[in-house]
């Protein structure tokens, strides 16, 4: 597994994330709405962002989804 390719398709899945959550809370829903996207949100980012290295074929499938479950895990984690 290349280390770079995981950090640097990390690193863009989280700026998109914090992109569609911004863009989510300049909508008109409530509060309780908007905490049900966030981490529905982050799913799609971080396929985008880790499909690029797959493709690429500079990260391997199973290692891709190794470390992408880990990541959204820990954001599990921290909003328990």
């Amino acid at each position: 597994m290349s280390a770079s390719a995981v950090i640097g398709a990390i690193g863009i899945a989280v700026i998109g994330w914090l992109a569609t959550l911004a863009a989510l809370r300049r909508g008109r829903w409530s509060r309780a709405v908007q905490r049900l996207f966030v981490i529905p949100a982050w799913v799609p980012c971080l396929a985008l962002a880790l499909g690029a290295p797959i493709l690429q074929g500079r990260l391997a499938i199973v290692d891709a989804l190794s470390a992408g479950s880990a990541v959204t895990m820990a954001f599990w984690w921290q909003l328990l």
